[in-house]
């Protein structure tokens, strides 16, 4: 029974990581025209922010605890260890005061999750956008 188990979350967690990258994915077209202070509201305040010609630069950091799952494997005689790590950079550009482009820069050690550790940022907005509570102009 517990080895079911085991298996079902060996085969669970790529999806998982797949997911989560679709869903900041939909965040870099589904944000773009949110205002500054809704972005605020639903990411948090900035790690680094930067003003240019091109408009003003917030980015947020996020490296989530990495993931792991080891179980025996009794054929082999040994364990099979699976576990994840990533960490994320998104960048939103803003010019007036609205979202223009939202940029990633991740590093995933799965396969098919290149930007699976930036849905924490954009998740909470995409939800607030859903719920109607934020409107993009």
């Amino acid at each position: 029974m517990t080895r079911a188990a085991l298996l079902l979350l060996l085969l669970a967690l790529p999806g998982c990581s797949a997911r989560d990258s679709a869903r900041a994915e939909d965040g870099r077209e589904r944000l773009v025209g949110l205002r500054a202070d809704d972005l605020r509201l639903c990411a948090g305040v900035p790690n680094l922010t930067a003003n240019s010609a091109g408009g003003d630069f917030w980015t947020y950091d996020r490296t989530p605890p990495a993931s792991g799952v080891s179980a025996p494997v009794p054929v082999i005689g040994g364990s099979l260890s699976v576990s994840a790590g990533s960490t994320c950079r998104v960048t939103f550009q803003l010019v007036d005061g609205k979202v223009t482009r939202v940029g990633y820069a991740a590093a995933s050690d799965l396969p098919l999750s290149q930007n699976a550790a930036c849905a924490p940022v954009v998740q909470g907005c995409l939800r607030l956008v859903d719920e109607g509570s934020v409107r993009r102009e």
